[in-house]
């Protein structure tokens, strides 16, 4: 049994050790993957009151060698990682290069214990390391034992859990947990995280997605910063969001966790090697109170509002469409009169919007689609900006949409 303790300041143990639950808890899983796992379990082992008892991370990677232990769990930001970009065998990209994931787990529970098995030369050995909330920087590690036949692997058992980690299970977390691996799952698919009990499954729950440079930024500091932005659709209702990454997309932050466009379920990755630059200086924290930050985010807004402008087009135009092909839009396909033409043009509008707003009324059946789709027309026969008031009163109608209207009536 060895004692080792951590060469950095008490102070900054604790910062790591107050992260929020999931960002935590990803930390662990891409310790995993970087570790070359092809599969990655996290498990809640539940106690008699139904509460969560013990918080388990297991996966089938290479593990991490007793030799290496000794250094890594000593020295901070001391890791393998940061002297190469890809994993040994698999040639993954690496997620972790400053070996903050293992502080960070004492933000799930006081209580850590790894327990790896690695094979070297041919010959399967075993230990674990110990640590504990009250003592940060300082792990217990075990005599190195032969374990032949046994996997290799890493186990992490987090007891004596912190109250927040009941925000790790859900839909809710299932589903930040596969915002949070969409990009990597989708770039090694041969590759499982079961989360759960429930595989993370972000192609199945994928709809579309898009990538887009985005203009060339100048920083505070002079320097000129490249940014793309992914963004995926969902077929699930309430994904939304904008997560700062790295480069090759391993998220770092969600930023805007409630950018929302209505009609539409999207994550978006913002990806950029400047993020670490200003995660390090600790300038993402501040959010949109430091410059940089929010200059990346500004740019991510502008972007997805273009995107979701064109997209909400798109989708009308297909609407309009089926209407036509089931008999329910309202107006021949000739147009005799401009008036009739502006008419048909702030009903296609109107009716639109309502119908990739309102699940109920995409869902109803022909009869009271063709039903509301009269009154509707009916409506802006007689007055359009009253249809304005009245979707505005039950439906928050846009205002943007309001001004096209003003112009094609005062056109």
């Amino acid at each position: 049994m060895k004692t080792i303790n951590v060469r950095v300041r008490e102070d900054h143990l604790e910062t790591l050790a107050k992260t929020k639950p999931m960002t935590a808890l990803a930390e662990l899983i891409w310790n995993a993957l970087d570790a070359e796992a092809t599969e990655v379990r996290v498990e809640f082992v539940m106690n008699e009151m139904e509460g969560v008892e013990t918080i388990r991370i297991v996966d089938n990677g290479h593990g991490l060698h007793y030799e290496d232990a000794l250094i890594v769990f000593q020295n901070l930001g001391g890791s393998w990682k940061r002297d190469g970009f890809k994993t040994h065998a698999r040639k993954r990209v690496l997620h972790g290069k400053f070996g903050k994931g293992r502080f960070r787990a004492f933000s799930l529970g006081d209580g850590v214990c790894w327990k790896t098995t690695y094979d070297e030369a041919g010959r399967v050995f075993s230990y674990t390391i110990q640590g504990h909330g009250g003592k940060l920087g300082e792990f217990q590690v075990s005599d190195i034992t032969g374990t032949p036949g046994e996997p290799t692997g890493m186990v992490v058992e987090i007891t004596e859990p912190a109250a927040t980690t009941g925000l790790l299970q859900g839909v809710k977390a299932l589903q930040e947990a596969t915002d949070i691996f969409a990009l990597y799952l989708r770039q090694y698919p041969d590759t499982r995280i079961i989360y759960d009990g429930t595989p993370l499954d972000p192609i199945n729950s994928e709809l579309e997605s898009f990538d887009y440079s985005l203009d060339e930024m100048i920083m505070e500091n002079g320097e000129r910063v490249t940014a793309e932005l992914s963004i995926v659709e969902w077929n699930i209702p309430g994904k939304r969001g904008v997560y700062l990454c790295d480069e090759k997309g391993f998220m770092i932050q969600n930023a805007l966790p409630r950018l929302h466009f209505r009609g539409f379920s999207y994550t978006a990755y913002l990806r950029s090697a400047y993020v670490p630059i200003l995660e390090r200086d600790g300038l993402l924290e501040a959010g949109e109170l430091a410059t940089d930050t929010r200059m990346l985010l500004d740019a991510a807004r502008s972007k997805l509002r273009e995107h979701f402008t064109l997209r909400e087009a798109e989708k009308g135009r297909d609407t309009l469409e089926q209407w036509r092909e089931q008999g329910i839009y309202p107006y021949p396909d000739e147009v005799f009169s401009d008036s009739e033409a502006n008419e048909r043009r702030i009903f296609d509008i109107y009716a639109t919007h309502l119908s990739q707003i309102c699940p109920d009324f995409a869902a109803s059946s022909l009869r009271n689609k063709r039903l509301t789709l009269k009154l509707i027309q009916e409506l802006v026969r007689a007055e359009p900006t009253r249809v304005a008031r009245v979707l505005d009163a039950v439906l928050e109608f846009p205002e943007e949409k309001e001004d096209v209207i003003a112009e094609i009536i005062g056109g």
